[in-house]
Formats: structure tokens, sequence, C-alpha cells
């Protein structure tokens, strides 16, 4: 038989024994728990990011359409291109009507160089513009906040072409659409005086009673005050 000094011994090995055995079964139960916890948080973050690229890939579907009908109009609206790869270098050859509308004081041979113009600018604005509406769609559904949206296309495209360009169906567009958007911010003051030249020279055919003159005098003021060249044609009003 034990004695008291014993027992109380015994005692004491298997209390320690226990606090022991306790302190291991927490240890083990917060590794558990802790491991349950990095296997949620992985599971988590492995179905957010299957949203992010569902949501991701929708908006580039959805984008694509809206890319796909942007080049259909766009080759309609110049009307003597087959591809829109010819684009930028149309619009290019289209600075040769700058001289006529600019310089030139018969109003019939500036709307002809104008009308001529307008064909080319037409086209590309209508491919920047579908290409800006196309990147607002990506560029939301992938949480991009810090854009302006209100900037005209070419000054969108050219600020902001390196957050979509390299993207699926958009890099089909990069090369035309970077040198339309360059071009078109370069010539920003011309284009802007061919606008002037235009209604200036249909106020001298059509008479003014159907043209805003009061909006054209301010155009043509304003042409001025920024240093811009102010066309030929609308020197006298």
């Amino acid at each position: 038989m034990l004695g008291p000094e014993r027992l109380s011994a015994l005692g004491s090995i298997l209390a320690g024994a226990g606090s022991l055995l306790a302190v291991l079964w927490f240890s083990a139960g917060l590794r558990y728990q802790s491991k349950q916890l990095e296997e949620q948080r992985a599971q988590f973050a492995a179905q957010f990011h299957y949203l992010q690229e569902s949501s991701r890939r929708d908006a580039l579907l959805l984008a694509k359409g809206v890319l796909d009908k942007a080049e259909e109009k766009a080759i309609a609206h110049h009307g003597s291109i087959s591809s829109i790869n010819e684009l930028s270098t149309e619009y290019m050859r289209s600075m040769e009507y700058f001289k006529p509308i600019l310089e030139s004081t018969n109003p019939r041979e500036v709307i002809e160089a104008c009308e001529k113009w307008l064909k080319r600018e037409g086209a590309a604005l209508t491919l920047l513009s579908g290409i800006k509406s196309a990147a607002e769609i990506y560029l939301r559904s992938i949480g991009v906040t810090d854009i302006d949206y209100s900037k005209s296309p070419e000054d969108f495209y050219f600020v902001y072409n390196s957050w979509f360009a390299t993207q699926p169906f958009f890099n089909a567009f990069s090369g035309t659409a970077m040198l339309l958007s360059e071009f078109m911010v370069r010539l920003s003051p011309g284009r802007k005086a061919a606008v002037v030249a235009f209604f200036a020279a249909n106020s001298k055919v059509v008479g003014t009673e159907v043209i805003r003159m009061e909006k054209l005098q301010t155009d043509i003021a304003d042409l001025a005050a920024s240093g811009h060249p102010v066309p030929a044609i609308a020197s006298d009003l």
C-alpha cells in the first residue's frame, strides 16, 4: 500500500500529466481550427477569383459585340474601305483637305473639302467611340474607378489605352486606334477650325437664317483667342 507521501506525489504527477494533456489538446485544437480557417480562406479566395474571372470573361464577350458593331459602322461611314486596318492610313491622307478648308475663300470649295474630310473624321470617331464604350464595360467589370469617361473618344484612348488595349478583342484594334487617337489629338486645332469652316461656308451658300450665327461667331473668337488658325472663309464673319 502506498503511503500518503507517495499518493500525494502520484496525484501531483497525474495532475501535471492532465494539465500537459489539456495543453496539448488545446494546441491541437488551435492548429486544427487554424488549418480549417486557412482552407476556408483559400476556398473563398478561389471562389472570388473564379467570380472575378467569370465577370471579366462576360465583360470581354459583351465588349466584343460593341467592338464588332463599331467596326461595321466605321467601315460603312467611310464608304471606301473594306477593312478597319485601312482607316488610319485614310485618315492621315485627309490632311490634304486642310489646305482648302483653312485657306480657300470659295464656300463651295470649302464645303467639298469638308465633306471629304468628314467622311474620314466621322469613321474614326465612330470606331473610337465604340472602343471607348467597350472599354468602359470592361474597366467597370474589373473595378477600375480612376477613369474620366467624359473625355472625348480620341483623348480617352490616347490616355487610357494601356488599361485595356492588350486584352482579347481590343488588341485587334490597338494599332489602328493608337494611330488614329494620336493623329486626332495632335490635329485638334485643325479639326476645330474645319468645323468652323464648314458652317461658315454654308452660311454663305444657304444663308445665315439656318445657322446659329452667334454660336459660329463665338467659335471663331475662341479659335482666335486660343491661337488656333481661323479659316479664311470665316475671316469676315
